[in-house]
């Protein structure tokens, strides 16, 4: 009885102490809703994709019009940046972007939802390269989001014609090594935003059409397993939060691991503890249709089409080096 009551007592405190610690793993983070989006660019007819390089250049999709890139340079200036119905047309499919990355050679990686491909911008923008457009011989049908690993390689969904009746979205890898291109996981309902955890073992896949997050364990070859939920999220407000059916969109990792989530409907951004799946934090995003999101130096960039703009958020905390060499944050 009495060693029972000893263990009892030792677990009380060791419970409250990890409590403490996982609250002080938190406290680099601001409070719920403590944080005013500040409008930091505008013009784009849909906002989406949002990447910077190193230098602090930021890239956004269809700036001025649907099928560019538009980049806003470090020191404020404006223009398109790459022009994808000229650089690489198709005479059944317009090129529309949607997802952006920055590799490690400072190209832009793209989602070419328009047209269903991969595609590999130069960092000055004048060449356009197709990685992939088909998987075994069958197109892709509408190429939202990307990814990268740190050697390289690229993950992407398509869930063109996906939803909870018709579960038809799948993920993709493209093999920098090897430009081979392989299905990962299907069946699912409109699969959006990617993104590979800085530990590099898992692969966390934004559900839309059924408000969740899925994550895989991801092997040394590139293959998912494991697949399960890593959180639901609210379908209605639960004090500060802000729920309801809100799909997540693009997504991004901060340097601890967590993981923030462009809300489409609900105009926030949700933090995730990973791999807890705890909803952490949620702050504004700036406006409805919060398309995506990305880290540089202490602010999260964030993409709202409702304004057609980009508005950022004074975090504080560091962006994941995606690419190893600080184009991630």
């Amino acid at each position: 009885m009495k060693l029972s009551r000893r263990f009892a007592c030792f677990l009380s405190v060791w419970l409250a102490l990890a409590a403490v610690g996982r609250a002080a793993e938190q406290a680099d983070l601001p409070p719920t809703h403590s944080i005013e989006p500040e409008l930091y660019a505008t013009g784009f007819e849909f906002a989406e994709g949002p990447a910077l390089n190193a230098a602090g250049d930021l890239f956004v999709v269809n700036y001025r019009f649907n099928g560019t890139i538009g980049r806003i340079a470090h020191d404020g200036t404006a223009g398109i940046f790459c022009d994808l119905r000229q650089t690489e047309p198709l005479e059944e499919r317009k090129s529309t972007a949607n997802g952006l990355k920055v590799d490690s050679e400072g190209r832009l990686i793209v989602a070419d939802s328009g047209a269903g491909r991969v595609l590999r911008v130069s960092a000055d923008g004048k060449s356009v390269e197709v990685l992939a457009d088909r998987c075994e011989g069958k197109r892709f049908n509408s190429i939202n989001d990307v990814a990268l690993d740190r050697g390289g390689s690229i993950y992407f969904s398509d869930p063109g014609g996906s939803s909870v009746k018709n579960p038809v979205g799948s993920v993709y890898r493209y093999d920098i090594q090897t430009t081979k291109v392989t299905q990962l996981a299907t069946g699912l309902a409109f699969p959006n935003g990617v993104a590979v955890t800085p530990s590099g073992q898992q692969l966390c896949v934004g559900e839309s059409e059924r408000y969740r997050i899925l994550i895989f364990d991801l092997t040394p070859e590139g293959k998912l397993t494991n697949r399960r939920v890593l959180i639901d999220f609210p379908t209605e407000t639960r004090g500060e939060i802000i729920g309801g059916a809100t799909p997540p969109d693009g997504m991004i990792f901060d340097v601890a691991g967590r993981l923030y989530v462009a809300m489409y409907t609900g105009g926030v951004i949700n933090v995730v503890e990973v791999p807890s799946g705890k909803l952490l934090r949620q702050y504004k995003a700036g406006g409805a249709r919060a398309t995506n999101c990305h880290f540089h130096k202490g602010y999260l960039y964030v993409t709202v089409a409702a304004k057609e703009a980009v508005f950022r958020l004074k975090l504080g905390v560091e962006g994941y080096d995606y690419v190893g060499t600080r184009q991630g944050r």
